[in-house]
């Protein structure tokens, strides 16, 4: 703080304790809310659910009631009997969702009104999702003298499984055991409609405890910004024309001494060379001129190609005669010589749909990132990847090197110039680590027509 502007010392000493009073004042609400929602809907929970226990033993004592006759007297005989209350259980319903269901010990279903596909065939193994044994369960809380079970179970009138909680009775002359019970789904959704009104009843609270900080934060900030807004918009404009106008000269430049290396330099260089042969093919002795001037031969072909390298380096012929694409592959190949670094490339055709200064703004940024790779990487493969959409151009890049340190750098000259390069053209540039090890750099920018204009 010791070497801040004298504007922003003010603006943090008068911002700072109105942030920390309200962060102060939103984290003790939210949490002192958080346990008062916690405590109100467990105590709503507990009231509810002893209230549907006491419904479903209600229920179970209405079909003892309307069976108990059948059960202790069995007119006609045990089977009539039996088939009497079995045609009752099935009869008696209650709500949208309520019904009996009956099991002898063993686990076979004997009545179900809702599924009856469970009549006839033994269920005692069946499990729930969470492994509760759900048969087996409420045979054994019926032996036990009756008892509830909470499981899982499909209700009739959502179509969905849903939990539910049952209470069985043991009939134990008939080996039977008789449950009912009722879905528990409307108490988790009025429990998660209040928890949903209690939050937002905190949320709202909040809300206008950070309205009121924001609008003073806003005010203070408001006074302090129109001091020097103006100014350090006019600099920000001209600092990023002049970044414009240099990369333009720049690459005028290039274009110039590239066009002067080709058409004038490498053109001398070759006519020496062509009469260096010449002078070779006339000179038969003595041995050490043809000597000589075969070396001079050899540092002229080895000029010449450094010549062209340069050439290509600062402006290459083939971004300007066939396009991006195929610019993009012959850096590939050529770098991938000269590093033995091993470069996969896929470049679809852009043609049309970039401007000449943004394709050699592309081009420029895969030359830096395969400088910087083959500088301090350390990697043996690269992958670039430059992809045509509807709406973009995307770049990818990626190599299985050191990767990069932590925190990302962000201030180094060369990531640096890449990234003004693409903002200069509405692009974005990104740079992070590979998960599996290297460096990956994308780059998104807009295309200036649809691609449909493309040529395959």
């Amino acid at each position: 703080m010791k070497y801040l502007p004298l504007k922003t010392k003010l603006l943090l000493i008068t911002i700072l304790p109105i942030v920390l009073v309200a962060a102060l004042i939103t984290s003790v609400n939210y949490f002192q809310s958080r346990q008062l929602i916690d405590k109100e809907t467990t105590t709503i929970r507990t009231r509810v659910l002893a209230e549907k226990r006491q419904e479903i033993r209600n229920y179970i004592h209405l079909a003892r009631s309307a069976i108990q006759d059948l059960y202790d007297n069995e007119p006609g005989g045990r089977e009539a009997a039996q088939a009497a209350a079995k045609d009752i259980l099935t009869s008696l319903t209650f709500g949208e969702d309520g019904y009996y269901f009956a099991y002898s010990t063993n686990g076979t279903n004997l009545v179900h009104p809702k599924l009856t596909y469970l009549i006839g065939r033994n269920w005692l193994h069946l499990e729930d999702v969470n492994g509760v044994r759900v048969i087996k369960d409420l045979i054994t809380a019926a032996q036990n003298g009756g008892g509830f079970v909470e499981y899982l179970w499909h209700k009739p009138s959502a179509g969905k499984i849903k939990r539910k909680i049952a209470y069985s009775i043991l009939f134990e002359k008939w080996d039977w055991m008789v449950g009912t019970g009722l879905y528990l789904d409307d108490i988790d959704l009025a429990i998660a409609t209040m928890r949903k009104d209690f939050s937002r009843s905190v949320t709202h609270t909040n809300i206008v405890i950070l309205s009121v900080t924001i609008c003073v934060i806003v005010i203070v900030s408001l006074i302090m910004a129109t001091l020097h807004l103006s100014e350090q918009r006019f600099a920000d404009k001209k600092l990023k024309e002049l970044n414009n106008r240099v990369h333009d000269v720049q690459e005028l430049e290039r274009k110039r001494v590239a066009t002067e290396l080709h058409d004038s330099i490498s053109q001398m260089l070759v006519s020496i060379r062509y009469g260096l042969e010449l002078i070779q093919n006339a000179v038969t002795k003595p041995e050490a001129l043809k000597k000589h001037s075969d070396k001079c031969l050899q540092t002229l072909d080895a000029t010449l190609s450094e010549v062209r390298r340069i050439s290509r380096d600062l402006r290459p012929s083939v971004l300007d005669d066939i396009g991006l694409s195929a610019a993009l592959v012959t850096l590939a190949n050529e770098f991938e010589d000269r590093s033995g670094v091993s470069v996969y490339i896929h470049a679809d055709r852009c043609r049309t749909l970039l401007p000449e200064n943004a394709k050699t703004a592309i081009y420029r940024v895969v030359q830096e990132a395969m400088t910087n790779i083959a500088k301090h990487a350390e990697a043996s493969m690269v992958w670039i990847d430059l992809e045509v959409t509807g709406t973009e151009i995307r770049l990818k890049i990626e190599d299985n090197g050191k990767g990069l340190p932590t925190p990302l750098p962000t201030g180094g000259f060369g990531f640096r110039n890449m990234r003004e390069r693409m903002e200069t053209h509405g692009g974005s540039l990104q740079l992070s680590n590979r998960p599996k090890g290297g460096t990956k750099i994308l780059v998104a920018l807009p295309l200036k027509s649809n691609p449909a204009s493309m040529a395959s």
